[in-house]
């Protein structure tokens, strides 16, 4: 899906994106969380998808690795292999920014509070992250919902994160 309409905004720390006008955008729930959108769910799937961005500080929420290897656990597979075998991770540059993007589906098991305990039991959902390093960064950007309807907004999320930039 091509975009038309974009909307730019600036972040904590300068960075910049076109946010999708398709993309409805709505209160975070904590300051981590820098900016929120909720994403129309795919014909069939009873549930939309979510972006978010978070932001933890300059050099905060820790590096590449421990962020993958935590993603990796927030997903159950049924088939055998790990997670970890099941991701698919690239590096690119977006500008002068380096981003890692991972890529991974199952059945969503993070918990639903960070220490609370509780988990999730979400089969057939997917994630979309992306680690983007540089200038104040790093910050992570999470597209997570049900399978179909993160397939159907994934060209437009990939297009979100070209869109990314550090302003001077």
């Amino acid at each position: 899906m091509l975009l038309t309409t974009w909307t730019l905004a600036l972040l904590a720390g300068s960075l910049t994106y076109r946010a999708p006008s398709e993309w409805e955008s709505v209160q975070s729930s904590s300051s981590m969380r820098l900016a929120e959108w909720k994403l129309a769910a795919a014909s069939g799937d009873l549930e939309e998808a979510r972006v978010i961005i978070f932001y933890f500080g300059k050099g905060g929420g820790g590096g590449v690795e421990a962020n993958l290897e935590r993603w990796y656990g927030q997903f159950e597979q049924t088939d055998g292999k790990t997670s970890k075998e099941k991701a698919v991770v690239r590096t690119m540059k977006v500008g002068a920014l380096g981003v890692t993007r991972a890529d991974l589906g199952g059945t969503y098991v993070a918990e639903v509070r960070p220490g609370g305990g509780e988990r999730h039991n979400k089969p057939n959902f997917r994630m979309i992250a992306a680690i983007v390093e540089g200038g104040d960064g790093p910050w992570f950007i999470r597209l997570l919902g049900p399978k179909g309807t993160v397939a159907r907004w994934e060209k437009t999320f990939d297009l979100f994160l070209q869109s990314i930039a550090v302003s001077p």
